[in-house]
């Protein structure tokens, strides 16, 4: 590599390339002109950020060596002395092989939940005939709404985020209990897109996505917060049964949701009976479900392989033809129908002779790409009371506030 030391540039790029140690050379360069009164063009400027990219490295590698430390063992570096502190990446860091990974974090969830005796539940006399139903589309785990932190509205999105919302969730299931009681069934239903890609992509192929977690994180975080939060519901005494539910046909996360629902389906039934628990795996675009005199059609929206373009927004005639056709076909006879979707992130409520038809937020914050196309948008996720023999049914929209860090 060619040195650019001498180079009239080479301390200003050294500045932002300390400054940004983790973002891509193209980036720190449109960063400089932006900032900057230069009379040079982007490709000079990514010469010489190489080099400084390239000095650091050596930097890292002859602090590694003063600590002996393994750089292929170390995800992130934080070096420090009197004159400065630099947090970045490890460059030279190995990823084990993915089902490594997974093994690993399947067998560390798993003795968290099975080193004692949880007791088995117990079906109540007393509970009403009722299902809630808590319904999630659009988690996009792994999603990096912030790349570059240059998004224009810059929120925060991460593992311990989601957590942290899906403890909302559980709450305002505990709400809902406080009112009415026990319930003979809990629906955790999810409309997909649950994982936001795979290796960066969404796993349909061609779209290219900005992630801030890998896959196996991704596999981590989704697994022991769903194992966790069955477990709480259980020992809380919610319902009678819970079903979780999880369309797996889909275009964001595709087959690599239904191993992420197959490894909480293989935990749970360590745990528990199915009796008391039970997860499902919704493969295919439209699936139904009967609970009493009610059918739910479950659909993200949009498939994994073959749609062009998914269902819209807006109930239309081609819509009602096309549910029509199914509810025909699978002899549905239900007398209240209800046809639920995903995907395109809002809340829409139409509703024709035979069905309804209802579009669920998304739980993630907008991706940068929405952000700048659409602007703001909100986020959260929906709560249903659903009497068992008639169609009384309670809809409640909780909204999730996310964190926007602050732009000085």
């Amino acid at each position: 590599m060619r040195d650019y030391s001498n180079s009239r540039y080479y301390e200003l790029c050294k500045k932002y390339v300390n400054r940004y140690p983790n973002l891509a050379g193209a980036s720190i360069a449109d960063i400089i002109l932006q900032e900057e009164e230069l009379k040079t063009t982007r490709a000079n400027l990514r010469m010489v950020i190489g080099w400084c990219k390239h000095e650091l490295h050596q930097g890292l590698q002859e602090v590694a060596e003063k600590h002996n430390v393994n750089l292929s063992d170390v995800k992130h570096l934080w070096i420090k002395d009197k004159d400065s502190s630099i947090f970045v990446k490890n460059p030279d860091f190995v990823i084990k092989d993915f089902l490594e990974q997974v093994s690993d974090s399947f067998d560390e969830i798993l003795s968290k939940y099975s080193s004692g005796v949880i007791k088995p539940l117990k079906t109540a006399k007393n509970y009403v005939k009722k299902a809630i139903k808590v319904t999630t589309s659009d988690d996009h785990i792994g999603l990096e709404p912030n790349p570059g932190g240059d998004s224009l509205y810059q929120y925060e999105y991460s593992g311990e985020v989601y957590k942290n919302s899906m403890q909302k969730v559980f709450n305002s299931i505990i709400k809902e209990y406080d009112t009415h009681g026990r319930f003979e069934l809990l629906l955790l239903d999810n409309l997909g897109d649950q994982e936001d890609g795979w290796n960066g992509y969404t796993t349909r192929g061609g779209h290219k996505l900005d992630q801030n977690m890998t896959n196996a994180e991704v596999f981590d975080c989704v697994v022991d917060t769903k194992v966790n939060m069955i477990v709480n519901l259980v020992e809380s005494n919610v319902a009678n049964k819970i079903i979780l539910r999880k369309v797996a046909n889909d275009n964001h996360s595709g087959d690599f949701g239904l191993i992420v629902n197959k490894a909480v389906e293989k935990i749970i039934n360590r745990i528990y009976s199915t009796d008391i628990v039970k997860i499902e795996h919704l493969t295919r675009f439209l699936e139904h479900r009967i609970y009493g005199k009610h059918c739910f059609i479950l659909t993200h929206g949009k498939d994994k392989k073959n749609m062009f373009k998914g269902l819209p927004l807006v109930l239309d005639h081609k819509t009602i033809n096309y549910v029509n056709d199914y509810i025909k076909f699978y002899n549905i006879d239900s007398e209240y129908i209800h046809l639920e979707k995903g995907d395109l992130h809002q809340i829409g409520y139409q509703k024709c002779s035979n069905f309804d038809y209802r579009n669920y937020m998304s739980f993630a914050p907008p991706s940068a790409w929405v952000q700048h196309n659409f602007g703001l948008a909100y986020s959260g996720y929906s709560i249903q009371i659903v009497p068992k023999d008639n169609n009384e049914v309670q809809h409640t929209d909780y909204f999730l506030d996310y964190t926007k860090k602050v732009v000085q």
